[in-house]
């Protein structure tokens, strides 16, 4: 079953079929951009070959949609192969574990998030060595700007990255995935995806443990990190998140302290998505008519907490701000100066006190 041990089933065909058909419609340039993919060297205890790049990973799969969004009531894994490229001219596959996840997208969307699970016997001395589970976002639809939101999701994770020291890792991937369909002809895509590393993965690198609760009071989190996460998402424009009930937020402990971190942006203003819609808040409707809209939705915190965040995101305004560039090639020049526009809008308001005052400090939420 394994390329390289002289058996290749249909998706490893389908796999350099679609190679070779991209390489003669985009020139072998554009193939060469997204095939490579940076040699890693294994024994290197600070090195993650899967996201300490940035540049994409090729990969493709073959499933049945219907059978995993079916699997997120099962507790077992739909076994599949992963077939990915890693280092130029090299391609390998690995027997995998998938599993629908999600919500909002499993149910209206074409392609459902999903879990990838990894044996650790199947992933030792390859790619994927040292994880175990890692979350695949797919496109919501099949057409193209479907793929742009993709992108622009990822985006917001880059942000985040660079804003706070507990995120999570991610890595744009170009999937050629076949869908299977019983008693149909089978159909292909080649979409853009999202890999995030395991919640586990991200606490063991910050020394601390995920954990879990029902509920959890907010006055227990970090303060300093707490309004770091509360800021980030009045810069996207998200509301779609809660930290108290663990909405769209995961949470970790270090040194007794709750730290939360955010994930799934697609209903955020930054990325824009045509199904997004202004979250409630229980059954209360936020005061904004569209997502795009900025509204602070964190808690109060001190003077001092608030002004020290407040400068720390103004030191990084030029970092954060130079992140839309490296998606060029992949969105238009329009979107990327659009991105860096809305950005801007964002750091207007923190240089300005009044309306500092105003949309964020004056409406955040009492402890």
């Amino acid at each position: 079953m394994k390329i390289g041990y002289g058996i290749i089933n249909f998706p490893a065909v389908s796999f350099f079929l679609m190679e070779l058909k991209c390489s003669l419609k985009k020139g072998i340039r554009t193939w060469l951009l997204f095939a490579f993919i940076p040699a890693y060297a294994f024994g290197q205890a600070n090195l993650d070959a899967v996201f300490d790049t940035r540049e994409p990973l090729r990969i493709s799969l073959s499933m049945s949609i219907k059978e995993v969004r079916k699997s997120k009531e099962d507790s077992t894994y739909i076994i599949d192969k992963l077939y990915y490229t890693s280092a130029p001219g090299v391609n390998d596959s690995m027997e995998i574990g998938l599993k629908a996840r999600g919500n909002f997208r499993l149910h209206e969307c074409y392609f459902p998030p999903v879990w990838i699970k990894i044996k650790k016997s199947d992933s030792k001395g390859t790619l994927f060595e040292g994880h175990k589970k890692l979350k695949l976002v797919l496109p919501c639809n099949t057409d193209k700007g479907s793929n742009d939101l993709i992108l622009k999701e990822y985006l917001c994770y880059q942000l985040y990255e660079k804003i706070s020291p507990y995120s999570f890792k991610t890595r744009l991937v170009n999937i050629n995935l076949t869908e299977q369909r019983p008693k149909k002809k089978e159909k292909m895509f080649q979409v853009k995806g999202i890999l995030i590393e395991d919640i586990d993965k991200t606490a063991r690198r910050a020394g601390a443990k995920a954990v879990e609760v029902a509920r959890i009071d907010p006055r227990t989190l970090q303060d300093t990190n707490s309004f770091r996460f509360d800021l980030f998402q009045f810069m996207i424009a998200n509301t779609d998140w809660s930290k108290a009930s663990q909405h769209n937020s995961k949470l970790i402990v270090r040194q007794s302290e709750y730290i939360a971190i955010p994930y799934d942006f697609d209903m955020s203003g930054v990325v824009d998505a045509p199904y997004s819609v202004v979250s409630k808040v229980g059954e209360e409707q936020l005061p904004i008519e569209s997502v795009r809209d900025r509204y602070y939705r964190g808690y109060c915190r001190s003077s001092e907490i608030s002004q020290y965040v407040r400068k720390e995101f103004l030191s990084k305004e030029k970092i954060l701000l130079s992140l839309p560039d490296e998606l060029k090639g992949e969105l238009s020049e329009k979107e990327i100066s659009a991105l860096k526009d809305y950005l801007k809008q964002f750091f207007d308001i923190l240089k300005n006190d009044n309306q500092f005052n105003q949309q964020i400090l004056s409406n955040c939420r009492s402890l």
